[in-house]
């Protein structure tokens, strides 16, 4: 998992250091294009469940 290590690269670094920050920023950038994917992703099948739905004959009167 891409968050695990980007933890651990983080650590690893000084509080002073400006790859720290560097690296927060694109890692937090990374997370929210992910879940902006995930979430597009998530939209595309909703809509092609819906559109996908049998349609159920009326019952007879």
């Amino acid at each position: 998992m891409m968050n695990k290590v980007f933890f651990q690269e983080m650590h690893q670094l000084s509080h002073e250091d400006d790859l720290r920050y560097r690296l927060l920023i694109r890692g937090m950038r990374q997370m929210l294009e992910e879940r902006k994917r995930n979430r597009f992703n998530l939209l595309r099948r909703l809509e092609y469940r819906k559109s996908r739905k049998e349609v159920q004959a009326k019952k007879w009167s």
